[in-house]
């Protein structure tokens, strides 16, 4: 899947709620719903140790370089493997990153991550 754009912001659980209400009542009346890839945090706390410069730098290593495997990632990044592989799973979990079976000679079934979109939206409503 490729998503041009990632929106992240910051809402409370009653913001959350309320948007999910409306966009179910759209949904039951027959209304066309958008599709949207979104993340939002519950604090500006949160956000920030989310986004932290190692997690970014990841993203930006996965973009730039597209390793193979999650060992060439962890060498491009120059940190240990068994962290670099937590750190994808989360990103997976959240959305931003995907991982496919890498296929071919030699290739073993490796998972090589990749960024699923070109840029990240960040919004925050007052």
């Amino acid at each position: 899947m490729r998503v041009r754009k990632m929106v992240i912001g910051i809402r409370s659980m009653q913001g959350w709620a309320k948007d999910m209400k409306r966009g179910l009542k759209r949904g039951a009346s027959g209304q066309p719903m958008r599709a949207r890839e979104s993340v939002s945090f519950e604090s500006a706390a949160a956000l920030r140790s989310f986004f932290s410069d190692r997690r970014l730098e990841l993203l930006r290593a996965i973009r730039a370089h597209r390793p193979g495997s999650m060992k060439e990632l962890a060498a491009l990044v120059k940190r240990d493997l068994k962290n670099v592989n937590s750190e994808v799973h989360y990103l997976e979990q959240l959305g931003f990153v995907e991982l496919t079976t890498e296929r071919g000679p030699g290739a073993k079934g490796r998972k090589a991550p990749r960024v699923i979109c070109d840029e990240i939206e960040l919004r925050i409503a007052l």
